[in-house]
């Protein structure tokens, strides 16, 4: 790749950061009404009646919709992603809207259309439902006793997956290792906290039996395709558009109630029907918590030889969207970027009465991180080692790639000494080092962890078994078009889709390399099934490894069938036709530009365009012929190494993270401003989960954090400096040697500052900290166990 790439500004930079940008908001078709939700206030009943009458009086109103009518319209929510047998877990039935019992606080149990969106939120207000309450579950930590304390019927049903992976003979070389701990960790739930929640305006058009809906969705092709599963329509018939997206984060995936029902009800009163999601609204969703029991077995040189991990993963009431399978990744990403001879890790996913899960950024890798990061510092501390000495004992070696985990997932390739060292290099470690031994010697609370990361990425799923041990698969490829018209002009259609971080720039780049010319010459359109070919959206980074090695493959066409054309026109050669600088050389011409040559080829057909399109699919993922093949689809893993510095206020409990260092191995940089700001972003969420963020909810079940007041997401002073560095290890399964660079960065940053606040609080005698976030208060209870501040 060229080196001036990546001084290029992001494409649509200025709409973005001038306002010009639209957004799904920002849409407002003639005759525009507004749907509002009104939900469950209880967190587990019998659903004994809908009473919509109040509402159906309220001023504005236009249309009332509660469970048993929209079960007539609408058919089950569909699974997002595939089977959930495929990983080990149950399938249920669920609707749009519950007709016989609700499961959290916040669910939909009818919908309301009015004339403004404020009166159709003070008529959802008005829908009284009568419940007849049942038992709620809304602590999960019950399940980690299961072992002592056999669980009743009631709490087996709870229970939706399994999933045991292992290696070596974990018990016995615990049983005869020289040195052994055991530890527990618990993560807290949090959520993802986009600029922008969802939002939807769906379209029905009577007389052409056509729905249109704009969407700040991450899959606009899974989207359609539910959409015409659950109203019966053709997938034809239906076109999703997304406009521009203030983030994602995996909030906006496939699965959500409210996409069918804002659809319908378009249907239903014959009129364009927005609906955009509250914050509160926003906050009911989350992920991550998890509950870890670990023995772990190591040498005194601090080789680790055994790992033993029981997990609960707790992913609130059952669904149909991703968001649950989070869990089987966590379990299934051990031991990360180690070399961990004897493993057994058993992971219990279960049902609760809070809302669902749904897909976080980190996608359930960003636990194992912390967990193992843990692990080697704890180690470390018991031997009176060095952090980093440990972890370079137990890092995989470059010689070790490809390497297959435990639960099969095949690292591709890296060269984790290398950045662990290029990382403690840029932080300056031994200065830092020495310099929070010498605070601590004046009383001060300083601390400086390290992290290393490793984060599968690129995956494509399971979706169903079409013979015995053989599975069909789902989105493994994403394809693009080139296109360019008679006045030469260069447009790119992708079916990978952009949620703000500027993923258009790099495929922008990737094709104006291909034809020689500047970017800005280069037009790419994603998001509208109409027009893009079929591909994931936005996912698993991607994007640019994969939807990017499409455009790649399809420009290519592009200039071949240029070069054909030119043969055919000039009477030459292939080999005498070249093309270099936007322009077309043959010999004894001059030379011209596309526009020109696309002129005079076109010239008695001005509307058409010369196109290709093609299909990229990473090298590994051939559909192994395994009863599970879901756990080879990740085709590329990213790494990092983070360096943290914090400072520890005793009177308070108050973290103030000084510096954050960070060496990332994302294969080949494309646009390296794009990729350090996507590694920003992630750090800057791992800070918020290692000290903040936490989703909390009542002895109800209702949430408590409905707000940016209560829910502690990190502001622009909680946030340190950042350093960062690349280091390319090109990865042999992508068509140029680029991995995924949306998700590392959250489990590192979070696990290095963990290890530095642990790193800080241990002078104090604090040996262990089984709980994050580490709030004030949870620092407090640290370093006065026995409940008083002095």
């Amino acid at each position: 790749m060229s080196n001036n790439a990546t001084a290029w500004p992001k494409t649509d930079a200025f709409a973005y950061v001038g306002g010009t940008a639209t957004y799904v908001d920002d849409i407002r078709p003639e005759g525009l009404l507004y749907m509002a939700v009104a939900r469950s206030t209880s967190a587990h009943a019998r659903l004994l009646q809908v009473d919509t009458t109040a509402a159906s009086q309220s001023s504005g109103v236009v249309r009332v919709l509660e469970g048993r009518e929209a079960a007539a319209y609408l058919g089950p929510l569909p699974y997002s992603m595939g089977d959930p047998e495929l990983i080990g877990g149950r399938r249920v039935t669920l609707n749009a809207l519950p007709v016989d019992e609700v499961r959290y606080v916040g669910e939909p149990i009818a919908v309301v259309v009015a004339d403004s969106r404020r009166a159709a939120q003070i008529a959802a207000n008005k829908v009284e439902a009568t419940y007849e309450e049942l038992p709620a579950l809304l602590d999960a930590r019950i399940f980690c006793k299961r072992e002592s304390q056999p669980l009743h019927d009631d709490l087996k049903s709870h229970v939706i997956a399994e999933n045991h992976f292992s290696g070596g003979d974990a018990e016995a070389a615990l049983a005869s290792a020289e040195h052994t701990l055991e530890l527990t960790f618990s993560m807290q739930r949090s959520t993802t906290a986009p600029i922008e929640p969802r939002g939807y305006v769906a379209s029905w058009d009577e007389d052409s039996g056509q729905l249109t809906v704009h969407a700040s969705h991450q899959q606009p092709f899974q989207l359609r395709a539910h959409l015409s599963q659950m109203l019966g329509l053709p997938e034809e018939s239906v076109r999703v558009i997304v406009p521009s997206v203030g983030g994602t984060f995996g909030l906006k995936m496939t699965g959500w109630a409210e996409e069918p029902l804002v659809a319908l009800m378009s249907m239903l009163c014959n009129h364009p029907i927005k609906w955009i999601e509250s914050r509160a609204e926003c906050f009911l969703g989350g992920g991550r918590e998890q509950f870890h029991s670990v023995r772990v077995g190591f040498d005194s040189n601090g080789k680790v030889a055994a790992l033993s991990d029981d997990i609960v993963i707790p992913v609130g009431a059952e669904s149909t969207s991703p968001g649950w399978r989070q869990g089987f990744v966590s379990a299934a990403s051990f031991p990360t970027a180690y070399d961990v001879p004897n493993i057994a890790i058993k992971s219990t996913v279960v049902t609760t009465n809070e809302p669902p899960w749904h897909s976080c950024r980190g996608y359930g890798k960003e636990a194992p991180v912390l967990v193992m990061e843990r692990i080697m510092d704890l180690v470390g501390q018991r031997l009176s080692l060095d952090p980093r000495e440990v972890r370079k004992v137990n890092l995989l070696t470059p010689d070790a790639f490809p390497h297959r985990m435990p639960s099969g997932y095949l690292i591709d390739s890296g060269d984790f000494h290398a950045v662990l060292d290029k990382a403690l290099l840029l932080a300056d470690y031994e200065d830092q080092r020495a310099e929070v031994e010498r605070s601590n010697h004046s009383e001060g609370l300083d601390g400086l962890g390290i992290s290393f990361e490793v984060t599968p990425e690129g995956g494509g799923h399971a979706s169903g078994r079409i013979a015995e041990g053989v599975t069909a698969t789902i989105a493994l490829a994403e394809a693009a078009t080139a296109e360019m018209d008679a006045q030469g002009r260069v447009r790119i259609l992708s079916g990978v889709t952009n949620p703000g971080g500027g993923n258009e720039t790099s495929l922008a780049t990737l094709a104006a390399e291909e034809l020689g010319l500047e970017r800005h010459l280069v037009t790419v359109v994603q998001g509208d099934t109409d027009l893009c070919p079929p591909g994931t959206g936005n996912a698993s980074s991607r994007a640019t490894a994969i939807g990017g090695s499409a455009v790649v493959l399809a420009t290519r066409a592009l200039v071949e069938e240029l070069i054909s054309a030119a043969t055919d026109m000039f009477a030459v050669t292939r080999d005498q036709v070249t093309i270099k600088s936007g322009l077309i050389r043959v010999p004894d011409s001059e030379a011209m530009t596309f526009g020109e040559f696309c002129g005079r080829l076109l010239a008695d057909e001005p509307d058409r365009v010369l196109s290709a399109t093609r299909t990229y699919r990473p090298g590994n993922l051939r559909s192994p012929q395994e009863k599970t093949p879901y756990r080879y689809s990740y085709p590329y893993f990213s790494s990092g190494a983070y360096v943290a510095r914090v400072s520890v206020d005793p009177s308070t409990g108050m973290v103030k993270v000084r510096s954050l260092t960070a060496v990332h191995d994302c294969g080949r940089v494309i646009n390296e401003v794009l990729v350090e700001g996507q590694l920003q972003g992630a750090m800057a969420m791992g800070i918020g989960l290692a000290l903040q963020e936490c989703s909390l909810f009542d002895e109800s079940g209702t949430l408590a954090t409905r707000s940016f007041k209560e829910y502690l997401a990190p502001r622009a002073n909680d946030i340190p400096p950042f350093k960062i560095g690349h280091h390319e290890t090109l990865s042999p399964n992508t068509l140029f040697g680029a991995k995924g660079a949306g998700e590392t960065g959250v489990g590192g940053a979070l696990a290095a500052v963990a290890n530095a606040v642990a790193d800080a609080l241990k002078g104090r005698g604090v040996t262990q900290t089984p709980v994050f976030p580490l709030t004030p208060p949870e620092v407090l209870s640290l370093l006065h166990p026995a409940g008083g501040v002095k």
